[in-house]
């Protein structure tokens, strides 16, 4: 159920991207050259960033880290940045760049949070490896002497029982 809801978060997420991603590209104003080329630059660099956080976050998820709280951060990015390409298509250049800004830090703590928690999950997915291994061969060597030791066991017994049989003597009838 869990892999399922963040399969579905990524896949929300990276719908929004693309959404905003293609929606950069198709509706751009020129009111002022200036502001708006150091607007469009800050959308492009904010853009980017979220971008590159999600892949890191994906990343850590093929890894096996819980990234439960870093999608909802990286969503949190992700509205804001919504927001700041409708404060550009809507002419508020300022609030757009301050938006935009905003943005950035954001996604860098996320790509620095999901780089770590996929080290982590590397880390204690070896740990997992090598601590089965290490079971499997204690718990083989435990079979294995505890299998020789009930056999010595019936082994004594019944070489017993075999010397305490008597033998018997059948007479050649030739």
């Amino acid at each position: 159920m869990g892999e399922r809801r963040i399969k579905t978060c990524s896949k929300m997420l990276l719908g929004v991207l693309l959404i905003i991603a293609f929606g950069t590209s198709f509706f751009t104003m020129h009111f002022v050259f200036a502001q708006t080329g150091q607007t469009e630059l800050k959308l492009q660099a904010a853009n980017t960033s979220v971008e590159q956080a999600f892949n890191t976050v994906l990343a850590a998820e093929k890894a096996g880290a819980n990234v439960t709280g870093l999608l909802a951060q990286l969503n949190v990015a992700a509205g804001i940045l919504a927001q700041a390409e409708n404060s550009y298509r809507a002419g508020d250049l300022n609030r757009a760049a301050i938006q935009a800004d905003s943005v950035s830090p954001i996604a860098q703590e996320v790509a620095t949070s999901a780089q770590d928690a996929k080290q982590a999950a590397l880390v204690s997915g070896q740990n997992g490896f090598w601590l089965t291994i290490a079971f499997i061969v204690i718990g083989a060597f435990v079979f294995v002497l505890v299998l020789f030791l009930v056999w010595r066991r019936f082994k004594s017994g019944y070489m017993k029982n075999l010397l305490g049989l008597k033998p018997e003597v059948v007479e050649n009838a030739a």
